[in-house]
């Protein structure tokens, strides 16, 4: 599989249209062509706590939900890097994941 990979329509009704498409297609303060979804999820590839780089290889999951029959499905998959920031709490050095961007 190629990544970004594209969902382009509804896995149950073949609808191309989506509950965020339509809220957000007047919205002008969102260029036009930029890929909008309800939800976001990072799910990291490599173990944050075992790698020494500045960055964690991910998998960015967006779900939006079918305009015409409500099934929500996985719209976008894509290959990202996030930032791993490290954070001293009481003495102790924790890793996280910076902003997604």
């Amino acid at each position: 599989m190629e990544f970004p990979k594209e969902f382009k329509e509804c896995p149950i009704c073949y609808c191309k249209d989506t509950v965020c498409r339509q809220a957000c297609k007047d919205e002008p303060s969102i260029p036009n062509g930029t890929f909008v979804s309800l939800e976001k999820l990072v799910t990291p590839i490599q173990d944050p706590n075992k790698i020494s780089l500045p960055q964690v290889k991910t998998i960015l999951t967006q779900y939006d939900v079918c305009a015409k029959c409500g099934t929500r499905y996985c719209v976008r998959a894509e290959l990202i890097s996030v930032p791993v920031t490290v954070q001293h709490r009481s003495g102790n050095t924790l890793r996280g994941f910076g902003p997604v961007g």
